[in-house]
């Protein structure tokens, strides 16, 4: 979701220097992250692109003599373990779905976005604007306003909602919407664009912007002692990758830019 990057090629001499220059102990940790497959924020673990979050946490962590490892799993149990502190933190979240965990800086944004075939495209506002249209959903993600309302009212209702879970239910609900068995899918808008382009349907699918965007972050377990700490070095370890150009180049891997 491994090539050697510059960063992480440097000798130990200059690892230390850059953590004794940012003032902070040097500790090294096993940092065990997890999240289901969200590209390109985090993608196939043994994939040598893994998603640009982990990748840049790998990086930004390594300053600090830190391994990150990447696991992929579903979103609810990520969560779960996360908040337990049976793992370290998960990839790609918010404040608002998660106000417990520790996160770290801004590393991305969260743009909602629903996909109709191509020519089918409605604006949605009401609950209304919902009527009469087969949503594909994913179980244990959270929606905005409207449709998510919608989701939960009808979530047993496959004539109006159709849910599935798994690290392919982005796919399985694009591939239902081209062969007409859905009429709308609802994703963030980078993975639903990286999703189509992976599918080689942009002909066939329209996206649309749903919603306000807000800040995706790497969060942290609140049961574990060092996740503050690991927060702020994530903090310290992004800036000096943005500083040195590194930053940049792993998004350019994904198509990306700041």
């Amino acid at each position: 979701m491994r090539s050697v990057r510059p960063i992480r090629a440097r000798s130990a001499m200059n690892v230390l220097a850059a953590l004794l220059l940012l003032g902070t102990p040097v500790s090294a940790d096993v940092i065990d992250l997890r999240a289901d497959a969200w590209c390109p924020f985090n993608c196939d673990p043994a994939s040598d692109q893994p998603g640009y979050m982990v990748e840049v946490a790998q990086e930004a962590l390594a300053l600090f003599g830190h391994e990150v490892r990447y696991t992929s799993m579903t979103w609810s149990r990520s969560l779960s373990q996360a908040l337990s502190g049976d793992i370290t933190g998960v990839i790609g979240t918010d404040q608002e779905e998660s106000p417990d965990l520790i996160l770290g800086p801004p590393m991305g944004n969260y743009q909602e976005a629903v996909v109709f075939r191509a020519g089918e495209a409605r604006s949605i506002a009401t609950a209304e604007d919902l009527e009469g249209i087969r949503i594909g959903a994913i179980l244990d993600y959270e929606y905005n306003t409207v449709i998510a309302a919608y989701v939960a009212e009808n979530a047993r209702n496959p004539e109006r909602v159709q849910m599935i879970g798994g690290d392919d239910a982005l796919k399985r609900n694009l591939q239902k919407l081209k062969a007409g068995r859905i009429d709308m899918a609802i994703d963030e808008r980078s993975v639903v664009t990286y999703m189509i382009d992976q599918l080689g349907l942009q002909d066939d699918l329209q996206v649309a912007n749903y919603g306000e965007a807000t800040e995706l972050h790497i969060g942290f377990s609140p049961a574990l002692e060092a996740s503050a700490l690991y927060a702020q070095q994530l903090t310290e370890g992004v800036a000096q990758l943005k500083a040195s150009g590194r930053y940049g180049e792993i998004l350019k891997r994904y198509g990306l830019t700041e």
